[in-house]
């Protein structure tokens, strides 16, 4: 987001033709990065800046899905488990299947935990279980790269 490439302009237009063909349904949004921490209007620091949706693209995908029936925003890329509400919509942020990055190289602001998200939908609920493989372990990053 924020490249000006013509694929950015081709991805917007593709999800606001989904949106406007969902006719009312309820949606859920799936992406790699979180909206954000709280809320949209979430100030846009530095330090934190490659964790969230960055401005002004995040005002833009907001602002498109205004019009929706939005439900759940599903994502990933912090590492940290989280599952919030904000407004009526459902935030769930999977965490990694593969490694946490310790508290030193990252703020708390989840569950550093390894696992994944199952969801289960049905034609207006869904269901969101986080799950944990049998026997599955916590790696720090720091071990794998051997800090």
């Amino acid at each position: 987001m924020n490249t000006g490439l013509a694929s950015e302009a081709e991805q917007y237009d593709w999800l606001a033709s989904q949106l406007s063909s969902a006719d009312g349904k309820p949606v859920a949004l799936f992406l790699h990065k979180p909206l954000y921490l709280n809320s949209p209007e979430d100030p846009e620091l530095a330090a934190s800046a490659i964790r969230y949706i960055p401005m002004p693209a995040r005002s833009r995908l907001v602002e498109m899905l205004r019009t929706a029936d939005l439900r759940l925003v599903a994502s990933g890329h912090v590492h940290q488990r989280r599952d919030f509400t904000y407004r009526h919509i459902r935030h769930v942020w999977a965490p990694s299947a593969g490694f946490v990055i310790s508290d030193a190289r990252q703020e708390v602001i989840g569950i550093k935990e390894v696992g994944l998200v199952e969801y289960r939908f049905q034609p207006d609920s869904f269901e969101v279980r986080h799950v944990r493989a049998p026997g599955q372990i916590d790696v720090d990053l720091d071990s794998l790269i051997g800090s």
